[in-house]
């Protein structure tokens, strides 16, 4: 089946926010604090000013007379009114004719500034591990801890425990198109038109920012070249709708390859500490602890920490924990989401424990998995009911690829299994309008499509799936945060989930109505000679036969529907500190990697690889291995090659794809997806989310492979050849 875009994406027809245009539009350029901490003594916006087709330059002095109070006393300033917080912070901006007109401007601009100490890493702020007296340090802009059981009794009886550390780097999202978007003023609402995930959650945060009434905003999104959580918040707008303020006219922003690596909101880097006690051959109490770093990411960041720390406990049963997290601020950009927010790093260090303790307890790694994985009816370590869920037929699926490939496991080889879970957000809202007419069907919805398909191709599936239309004649329209129907946005591996609901219950409103006004208990849709039939039972009518007068006059029918998750529990009383989140819907994967480890370099290099995914029920099979395939990839750069590297002045030392080291297609091995279902999720017709989750056990099955081939674990990400040549101690 081609995808509806396909055609037009292939004939560059499509509009990306790096092709807005506006008549009288201006060309925006930030002007970048040159340190990572300190204070602005001194700055002289009037050089640039000055300068060739320059129309506005605005800096922090200029708020007062361009935005409401309220935007000087936001916890997120557009400016930096006090502490300059990161190299790169945005100080100033700049509006002119062309964008070289406005580089040129703003290079002009040279803050005079006072240096202040830079915490570069995370072992400035704690050189040695953290005592819960810690989450007192202004630094600390988070903190987690919770408890369930007696975990000192559980391992001072225990028979073995097994303590490591493990590290994680910084991952860029790397989308194919930068950030980019334009704003302008229009009758006194400002309309923003960008490259995001969310734009009702762009409009509450430009909002918020800059101290302006929802009502007077409008956002429409464009089509997006890439997000991979990258695009879900607030990032330029503001500034372009400042400069649109300042000079009354349009302004499109947008940052070049080498700004979007030094300001794109990437992954946080971390240090995982992780003990765990068995006795008698089975895990009985565990201790995790988690140093996150955030950047320079505002208080408040107990989601970073509460969300991502319970994949540290994975999809087992813990009978005792205690787990203990913090989110510290450091002087780098604000980090953010990528793809599967923190999961692969999580999994990473508890599935190279988990594999490196059964190894030690002489048992087989996926055996051992087996004894502990949640089944339907169990309860997670914060007392959440386990729904259906696909792990142990994974393991299972695993085990016999497993035997399989070791047959004949050439010298230098290693194989690595790795399992992992995902909760789809489907708790998350959102609203559709479908209109029928008499030649198709038509979705109004708020997401614009961000690659995947989930909106283009998935929603119009969902619809066909209930009423019978073909496909073709099923068409996806996108509106602005005026016009559109709610929904949170694309993330979370919630778009089939949660906004599929929302089709799926209009699309049954629709055949409902129709069905009752034939006079049948149900009906199906078709297409002949481009108008649609209803069909109940061997009697076929016009749509248009159906519908009353007031509906043939407005052109067609419509439906809404909606579908908010209800609210989920944990048992708070294991939660000492912070907040935990809870989970929404389960969804596992287990993945199989063979590699071959070169005992004179330390260089990997994946054979061949297998995902056993747990999809609850397939919409789109063929979207179903795409994705999976996708997150393979993805994972694999995780693992082996893909670091932001920071110097300790917190200057971004490999700002571009020459030393950002990508996975190459002679880098991805043939990959082997096998579709589990049966489990039914909570999204349409039992569908689980599947953006993220193929992600999620990539970078542990390769390391856990790599330790099978050569005895010997390596404990950072990513797993470049000189930290294996290490491990190994060739170096």
């Amino acid at each position: 089946m081609i995808r509806s875009d396909a055609e037009p994406k292939a004939r560059g027809a499509l509009e990306y926010g790096t092709d807005l245009e506006a008549p009288g539009m201006l060309w925006a350029a930030l002007v970048r604090s040159p340190i990572a901490h300190g204070r602005i003594v001194r700055m002289d916006l009037s050089p640039a000013r000055k300068m060739p087709g320059v129309v506005a330059v605005v800096g922090p002095e200029d708020l007062r007379t361009l935005l409401p109070k309220a935007a000087l006393e936001a916890e997120r300033p557009v400016f930096p009114l006090d502490e300059i917080r990161y190299r790169g912070e945005p100080v100033a901006a700049v509006a002119a004719e062309t964008l070289e007109q406005a580089r040129r401007a703003a290079a002009t601009i040279e803050p005079e500034v006072e240096s202040l100490r830079v915490d570069a890493r995370i072992e400035d702020i704690f050189p040695e591990w953290p005592s819960p007296a810690a989450a007192k340090d202004p630094r600390v802009v988070g903190h987690v801890h919770a408890r369930f059981g007696d975990v000192d009794a559980k391992f001072r009886s225990a028979e073995l425990v097994h303590s490591e550390t493990y590290r994680t780097s910084g991952v860029h999202q790397v989308a194919i198109e930068p950030h980019a978007c334009l704003a302008e003023v229009r009758n006194g609402t400002f309309h923003i038109r960008s490259s995001t995930q969310t734009p009702f959650g762009l409009r509450d945060d430009v909002a918020s920012i800059l101290g302006i009434p929802e009502s007077r905003l409008v956002v429409e999104g464009t089509w997006v070249g890439g997000g991979f959580g990258g695009k879900g918040a607030a990032f330029l707008e503001p500034y372009a709708v400042l400069l649109a303020i300042a000079s009354g006219r349009p302004v499109k922003l947008s940052l070049t390859f080498e700004e979007e690596f030094e300001l794109g909101r990437t992954t946080l880097p971390s240090i995982i500490r992780l003990d765990t006690a068995v006795h008698r051959g089975r895990i009985v109490a565990r201790r995790v602890r988690l140093l996150l770093d955030t950047g320079a990411s505002l208080p408040g960041r107990d989601f970073a920490v509460g969300y991502s720390i319970g994949f540290l406990l994975g999809p087992y049963r813990t009978t005792a924990y205690e787990i203990e997290g913090f989110a510290l601020q450091t002087n780098k950009p604000p980090f953010g989401p990528h793809r599967a927010p923190f999961a692969p790093q999580s999994v990473f260090a508890l599935e190279s424990h988990i594999d490196g303790l059964a190894r030690r307890l002489g048992v087989d790694p996926i055996e051992f998995r087996k004894l502990h994985a949640w089944r339907e009816g169990d309860r997670t370590a914060y007392d959440q009911p386990v729904g259906p869920i696909g792990l142990e037929a994974g393991l299972e699926a695993a085990a016999r690829t497993a035997g399989e490939w070791r047959a004949g496991l050439p010298s230098g080889h290693g194989i690595g299994v790795a399992a992992g879970f995902w909760s789809t957000g489907v708790g998350a809202g959102g609203e559709a309008r479908l209109w029928l007419r008499p030649d198709g069907l038509t979705i109004l919805e708020g997401e614009r499509e961000i690659g995947n398909g989930s909106v283009v191709q998935g929603l119009a599936l969902v619809a066909e799936r209930v009423l019978g239309l073909p496909v073709e004649a099923i068409r996806v329209e996108y509106g602005d945060t005026a016009t559109a129907p709610f929904d949170s946005g694309v993330f979370g591996s919630r778009t089939l989930g949660a906004l599929g609901q929302a089709v799926e219950k209009a699309a049954r409103s629709l055949a409902n109505t129709l069905a009752t006004r034939a006079g049948a208990q149900t009906v199906q849709l078709e297409m002949k000679n481009d108008r649609v039939l209803v069909v109940a039972g061997r009697r076929r009518q016009k749509l248009v036969d159906l519908l009353t007068p007031e509906e043939r006059a407005a052109g067609g029918i419509e439906a809404h529907g909606k579908h908010y998750g209800s609210e989920r529990k944990i048992d708070a009383s294991r939660v000492v500190t912070g907040t935990v989140y809870p989970y929404q819907d389960f969804t596992a994967a287990v993945h199989l990697a063979e590699v071959e480890v070169d005992r004179e370099t330390g260089h990997v290099r994946v054979v061949r690889y297998a995902a056993f995914q747990d999809v609850g029920k397939a919409v789109d099979s063929a979207s179903v291995t795409g994705q999976v395939e996708g997150g393979v990839v993805m994972g694999l750069g995780t693992a082996l090659s893909e670091e932001m590297l920071w110097t300790p002045e917190a200057r971004l030392a490999n700002p571009g794809l020459l030393d950002y080291r990508l996975p190459r297609i002679r880098d991805v091995p043939p990959i082997h997806v096998e579709a589990i279902e049966g489990f039914a999720g909570a999204g349409p017709f039992g569908a689980k989310g599947l953006g993220e989750p193929p992600i999620i056990p990539v970078p542990a099955a390769v390391a856990n492979a790599v330790a099978d081939a050569t005895g010997t674990r390596v404990y950072e990400l990513p797993m470049t050849p000189e930290r294996v040549a290490r491990a190994l101690k060739l170096l």
